[in-house]
């Protein structure tokens, strides 16, 4: 297994395979803005959106797909009461503007 990394992201990915590795929630603690969206996106029913809201750089789309959608992405109860706002305050790169069109 290698793992491709470069200033602002990192994928770790089978070289056999060419298949997205498995992250669990106490790799994103680990590895604080390194995930890029392709491998949280592989990984989303499996992780915690508050510790990815907290812990990873993640796009608008991503923000808007998942994170505000708990319905289909909670994995517990405090992934429930994650609003808009707790994006602008994790995410500071999200426009306010963006964020409530």
């Amino acid at each position: 297994m290698t793992t491709k990394t470069n200033t602002t992201t990192m994928m770790t990915t089978n070289p056999t395979t060419n298949t997205i590795s498995k992250v669990r929630n106490h790799n994103l603690q680990q590895n604080k803005h390194m995930y890029d969206i392709q491998t949280l996106e592989y990984n989303i029913d499996n992780l915690s959106l508050k510790k990815l809201l907290h812990t990873q750089t993640l796009t608008l789309d991503f923000c808007l797909k998942y994170i505000l959608n708990p319905d289909e992405h909670a994995s517990c109860v405090e992934d429930e009461y994650i609003c808009r706002e707790d994006v602008l305050h994790y995410q500071p790169h999200i426009k306010r503007t963006e964020l409530f069109k």
